[in-house]
């Protein structure tokens, strides 16, 4: 299990004036996720321009590449990505022309001439290695995959990786004959190791989707290997996040993937996806529009306007939501040409959410609320308790730490109590830093940052933030306008 050392607390940048500023941001991680994966599993090479290169994709592309798939230049310094898929999965479909990948799985990988000849291809004696950090993505997506392919594997990652949600994932994946093993079962999931499936595939398998979308995603992905249709339901109505489902279903569908998704008479949902080669393709990540959150909120909370160019007209992506939401706490927005401007006055108003899609931007939409004037209620959060740490109760203890009045309800949504910004003087504490805790999670660490714009803040690990945006430090301190400190 991976440790981490003590980072050096980070000093927020303090608002001194109103914020304007243009913020290119980087590829979307969920995105860049899909499509590397996609890609790793296609029929011919693809071409990738504006991946993301952080701690998560980073990760991911290691164990693709521990898979036999080749990954060049990485890490893509500006540059498009090249990436040749793992050898032979689709050598027989190639041969015959039937639209199916019959030879899917390691049969057909130890036979490919190509990966012979690769230089790290998969070993039938020992299991592929592949570490997960604190990666949903990688920690979800590879199971299900390792197994699709029947490779061996054994997964390891950060200590607070034992708290994600990945048993129901696990589960469904046992009902297609794999099996899995824990390290130490009572010390949580990880490390563990995954064997290759053994009997026939059914053609339905059930998952609890309550705690993750991801494990939808992570089925949906690796469907197309099993060489015969798929039908995913789900066990329960609830399933978070679903806009992180359907842009998994629009990856399948650009690489040729027939994937659809429904709703049944019992309120479940439930996936099929028809076996078929997975088109290589020629692509652009589009930008991270839930990274996007913490600057467009900069500008409500302190006044000015922030933009971001190439927002897309049309996405999947669950930060497009930012359109929505911030006109409610009463800021402008436009999107126009390709660029999307909010505008704020610096005075907010109380709103009431319902977040169980967007759990991700809560952490933004919380700083919002906390300059507000009035009570917002959030609903929907229970989902956040299974994130990068439990970030309905993180939000709680670092809102009570500043002084603001909150409550989780026992349904868990968040009340917030704002402050707003003309009233905080009189509330502020002395100089004296106050130190706020990330918990390891990239989106408590921005939240962290934006509360610190009116108060004298340190963050114990701004580091957090190269899970998703690693030059945020340096961001942050553009737009706000202060001198960069480094980390």
């Amino acid at each position: 299990m991976k440790t981490d050392v003590a980072p050096t607390p980070w000093s927020a940048p303090q608002a001194s004036g109103s914020v304007y500023a243009s913020v290119h941001l980087p590829g979307s991680k969920s995105l860049s996720a899909r499509e590397l994966l996609l890609s790793a599993i296609g029929d011919t090479d693809s071409r990738v321009e504006g991946l993301l290169y952080a701690r998560d994709t980073d990760l991911m592309v290691r164990a693709l590449q521990g898979l036999g798939a080749r990954i060049s230049p990485w890490p893509p310094a500006g540059n498009p990505v090249e990436i040749q898929p793992i050898p032979g999965l689709w050598e027989e479909t190639k041969q015959s022309g039937v639209s199916s990948n019959s030879g899917a799985g390691l049969e057909a990988l130890a036979s490919s001439d190509s990966l012979a000849n690769h230089p790290n291809p998969p070993e039938l004696e020992r299991p592929v290695q592949i570490e997960c950090g604190l990666a949903g993505t990688v920690m979800r997506f590879l199971p299900a995959l390792v197994v699709a392919l029947g490779v061996p594997a054994r997964f390891t990652a950060d200590a607070a990786a034992n708290k994600r949600p990945l048993r129901g994932l696990l589960e469904a994946l046992a009902s297609l004959g794999a099996n899995w093993e824990s390290d130490d079962p009572l010390d949580g999931i990880f490390p563990f190791t995954i064997n290759p499936r053994r009997g026939d595939i059914p053609e339905v398998i059930t998952v609890d989707t309550a705690a993750s979308s991801q494990f939808v995603s992570a089925l949906l992905l690796s469907a197309p290997l099993w060489g015969k249709p798929l039908t995913i339901r789900c066990k329960t109505p609830v399933v978070p996040s679903l806009p992180h489902i359907q842009m998994t279903l629009e990856a399948l569908s650009l690489r040729g993937i027939n994937a659809t998704g429904s709703i049944q008479s019992d309120g479940t949902w439930q996936w099929r996806v028809e076996p078929d080669s997975v088109f290589g393709q020629d692509l652009a990540i589009e930008p991270d529009l839930s990274n996007a959150g913490p600057f467009l909120a900069a500008a409500g909370i302190i006044g000015g306007v922030v933009s971001v160019p190439g927002w897309p007209a049309h996405t999947s992506q669950v930060g497009d939501l930012w359109r929505q939401i911030l006109p409610q706490f009463g800021m402008q927005v436009r999107h126009r040409c390709g660029v999307f401007t909010a505008r704020g006055t610096g005075v907010l108003r109380a709103v009431s959410l319902d977040c169980s899609q967007c759990g991700e931007l809560v952490p933004t939409i919380a700083a919002l609320a906390a300059h507000a004037s009035g009570v917002s209620h959030l609903e929907g959060l229970s989902h956040l308790r299974g994130h990068e740490t439990d970030r309905l109760n993180a939000l709680y203890q670092e809102l009570q730490k500043l002084g603001i009045r909150c409550a989780i309800t026992p349904e868990d949504g968040l009340e917030i109590i704002g402050i707003p910004r003309t009233q905080l003087g009189a509330r502020l504490p002395s100089d004296q830093p106050l130190m706020m805790r990330a918990y390891g999670d990239h989106r408590m660490a921005t939240f962290a940052a934006l509360m610190g714009l009116y108060r004298t803040i340190q963050i114990d690990d701004i580091g957090a933030t190269t899970k998703t945006l690693p030059d945020f430090p340096q961001m942050w301190a553009q737009v706000i306008g202060a001198p960069h400190e480094s980390t």
